[in-house]
């Protein structure tokens, strides 16, 4: 039964790629993110406080510094091609400072403005046409910070504050709630959210580091529920974002900056709490700042950091994590502070600092990581055919159904025989090019310029064709591409031939990082640490003896590893690498001496920004 089986759904799989004729190469550097900044796009402003979408699938756009003096933002309108803009030059907008959006049930478009330290800003209801400002001189609003807007299920509004409490607004009457008429925590209101029994969940803060002040409220309408770090699991009393799930749990995200220990996520279903943080999850940085659940309740969090570079946006399934940043991902900046799902599942991400950014997820076909859709990958799908293995259900698209099928089946052979080059790899020369005195960078813009004659041979190599060298004078040579000392980096290629002493790659005014050993042409690399002790890594494997050979070096930031055909060879412990800035040669050593040059082919040298285990 079970042959029988996959003999049906091989046939569906041929009868499939046959029918799906798309490019060999899925670039997921460019068909995943998209940035719009004020460079590219008339974005008003490049950080981004909010995000809504409304009924016909305009993104709306709150933009606006927090420093008392800035004048800079608006609010912009995206319908995926064209934008408008309105700030206070142009529009009824009382500050450029936008913090909060939402609608209500007849379409208006409410928004929350102003600068902290000062008495600009206010509540501004907009209906496309016209606008309606409310302040603290012709309302009951109590301050004209406006940070976290909601609507009930009764229509009223309830609108927090910067510096004043919270408001409830019914179209005639407002009701101010603070720390000195009721059991708000804090008059600073940062986020709320509605619980499906209509209770109100709120948000406190305080931004001055250290502070204890803030948590988490409940109000049922008469009744305060506080919840803190003394009487609770919530891990800091500095609440930024809630969002409930349709298990009717809420994720808090929390966090002080300059608290590491504390903050994080935590999730809340009523009795218990989990938490998440740096320490026991892939979370990057401890201050959560924006949530947003997806279709599928895949939750989405904002990370948020005004002294480092390490935050970024995570997506969390319950199980599994995902995290993007600035080096492995097309996320602009490090700080997202907005975050909205659209109808296709697509996640836009709104930064502090490096504009808008929007991530289509792809669905993963490449199921055994090998960067090429084939049998290896049909073969799991079809072990896993009729079950819930979240690793194939990726039909339809972008998160599947439940269950592994004929939708899996056909996503995956829409992209039959297609080359996935992952985001981490920073640049990727084939030499498959038959003549001409460039060799293409198939990943990045690193394009390398050949030198003296080498030959190209279009049917000579690994994987198609390869770079033949004389051993005398012929080199390719790139621009910059990596400082061994900035991270996590990994460097693959093909090779044949060779000669002891001779290099396959090394970096002008660093290292020699693949050469062979001048007595027997072992594999070994010059990358090594800063310290008196450091020196080279030497393997005792020969890949001198005619024969092909995929050789590699890897470094994680604590070891450096040598690889001979995807077989670890050797390995030691380092404190870091020594730090170069140049470019690269493939087929000489770093200074081009006589004796370093490569007698032999060369193919397929990818270098990746992330330690790869072949």
């Amino acid at each position: 039964m079970k042959t029988a089986k996959m003999l049906v759904i091989l046939v569906l799989a041929l009868g499939l790629a046959t029918v799906f004729a798309l490019p060999a190469v899925v670039y997921s550097q460019t068909t995943e993110w998209t940035t719009y900044n004020v460079s590219n796009s008339p974005l008003p402003f490049d950080s981004i406080d909010s995000l809504v979408f409304d009924t016909q699938g305009n993104l709306w756009i709150g933009t606006g510094a927090l420093a008392p003096g800035s004048e800079d933002g608006g609010l912009a309108k995206f319908d995926g091609e064209n934008w408008t803009v309105y700030t206070t030059g142009n529009s009824g907008l009382p500050c450029n400072n936008v913090h909060a959006l939402a609608f209500d049930s007849q379409g208006n478009l409410w928004i929350g403005t102003g600068v902290p330290l000062t008495s600009r800003g206010g509540l501004a209801k907009f209906d496309g046409e016209n606008w309606t400002v409310y302040n603290t001189s012709n309302s009951g609003l109590p301050s004209n910070f406006v940070s976290a807007l909601a609507f009930d299920a009764h229509g009223n509004l309830w609108i927090g504050t910067g510096d004043g409490g919270l408001a409830k607004f019914d179209g005639e009457n407002w009701t101010v709630y603070n720390r000195g008429n009721s059991g708000l925590p804090y008059n600073i209101v940062w986020d709320l959210s509605f619980d499906a029994q209509g209770n109100l969940w709120i948000g406190t803060t305080e931004p001055i580091c250290g502070s204890e002040a803030g948590g988490l409220a409940k109000f049922d309408g008469e009744n305060w529920t506080v919840y803190n770090k003394a009487n609770s699991g919530l891990p800091s009393n500095d609440v930024w974002a809630l969002a409930f799930d349709a298990q009717g749990s809420l994720w808090v995200g929390t966090g002080d900056d300059y608290t590491p220990n504390e903050g994080g996520l935590a999730k809340f279903d009523g009795e218990n709490w989990t938490v998440y943080h740096t320490s026991n999850s892939p979370l990057t940085w401890h201050m959560v700042t924006s949530l947003a659940l997806d279709a599928q309740q895949n939750l989405w969090m904002g990370m948020a950091s005004a002294h480092t570079t390490t935050g970024g946006v995570a997506r969390f399934d319950g199980e599994n994590w995902w995290v993007f940043n600035e080096w492995n991902s097309g996320l602009p900046h490090c700080t997202a502070t907005g975050l909205a799902i659209d109808e296709q599942g697509s996640a836009w991400i709104g930064t502090y600092g490096g504009g808008l950014a929007v991530f289509r997820p792809q669905p993963v076909v490449d199921f055994n990581g090998d960067e090429i859709v084939d049998i290896h990958d049909l073969l799991i799908l079809i072990e896993h055919w009729g079950t819930n293995e979240p690793l194939c259900d990726i039909g339809p698209t972008p998160f599947g159904d439940g269950i592994v099928d004929v939708q899996d089946l056909e996503v995956l052979m829409s992209y039959w025989q297609q080359e996935f080059l992952p985001v981490s790899l920073l640049a990727y020369w084939k030499l498959d090019e038959t003549e001409g005195p460039f060799a293409a960078d198939s990943a990045g813009q690193h394009d390398g310029t050949l030198h003296r004659e080498p030959l190209w041979q279009p049917t000579a190599g690994a994987v198609d064709g390869a770079l033949e060298f004389d051993g005398i004078d012929d080199y390719v040579s790139t621009e910059f591409v990596l400082n061994p000392a900035d991270g996590e980096f990994s460097v693959f290629a093909w090779i044949k031939g060779g000669a002891p002493g001779q290099v396959v790659i090394s970096q002008a005014d660093g290292a020699d990082w693949l050469y062979t050993d001048p007595l027997e042409g072992n594999l070994m690399t010059e990358l090594k640490g800063t310290g008196r002790g450091a020196a080279a890594l030497l393997s005792q494997t020969i890949i001198t003896d005619g024969n092909w050979h995929r050789i590699g070096f890897v470094w994680d930031g604590a070891y450096r590893t040598l690889y001979v055909d995807d077989l670890e060879v050797a390995k030691d412990a380092q404190d870091g690498l020594e730090s170069a800035t140049a470019g690269l040669y493939i087929g000489t050593g770093k200074a081009m001496e006589a004796g370093t040059h490569w007698s032999g082919l060369i193919d397929d040298v990818r270098i990746y920004n992330r330690a790869v285990r072949p």
